[in-house]
């Protein structure tokens, strides 16, 4: 460890001593997928150019993908050797767990079957049911729009946060689940003020 600048330490073999865990700082993510990122750029990986969470690294007829979500990392391509050498420089790099093959990331079930992978979130889908107790097919005909003052103050909603927490949880679903994406994009419109209107919406979506 480097002293930050401006310190001087009056005498040699000192160190500084962390009052807070680095875990627990703001600033813990940042440096993190900094040094992560450094490291696989150093190993010739490149940052997809639709998200920065995700390289990979091309070698002849060899692809070696790697995803990236905060501490997560999920590895994957059609070389085992490629990705074996990548999980042992890793570990000695970060000191990581392998959790072998992936199951459960984000939300999503991955089910191996003999033509390939299936995506689920079906287990994710059911705990949200069961949290908001959600367990009826909602009307579709509910007029969505901004509180208004032709609105009475029994239209809003005593607190929006359950709201704004179904909304947020909504966003998951829809990586497996596009057809509620339009529906979900809309209803994050509403998160500063929402109505009853729109929690029957979202839990309709949710159904």
């Amino acid at each position: 460890m480097q002293p930050p600048l401006g310190l001087a330490l009056c005498k040699p073999n000192m160190v500084c001593k962390i009052k807070k865990s680095l875990c627990g700082l703001k600033q813990d993510s940042r440096q993190w997928y900094s040094k992560l990122s450094d490291t696989l750029r150093g190993l010739r990986f490149q940052h997809s150019k639709n998200n920065h969470s995700l390289f990979h690294k091309l070698q002849g007829t060899s692809i070696v993908l790697v995803a990236v979500c905060v501490d997560d990392v999920v590895i994957i391509g059609n070389s085992p050797a490629e990705i074996a050498t990548l999980k042992v420089f890793l570990d000695d790099k970060f000191k990581t767990k392998d959790l072998s093959e992936l199951n459960y990331f984000l939300g999503m079930e991955i089910c191996k079957v003999s033509s390939g992978l299936i995506l689920t979130q079906r287990k994710f889908a059911m705990d949200l049911l069961k949290e908001f107790q959600c367990d009826t097919l909602l009307a579709t005909t509910c007029p969505l729009g901004p509180l208004s003052k032709t609105h009475s103050t029994d239209d809003s909603l005593a607190d929006a946060t359950t709201y704004r927490k179904l909304v947020g949880k909504l966003n998951y679903p829809t990586n497996t689940r596009s057809d509620i994406a339009f529906a979900v994009q809309c209803l994050s419109q509403f998160l500063q003020a929402p109505t009853k209107s729109h929690m029957t919406a979202t839990l309709h979506a949710l159904r």
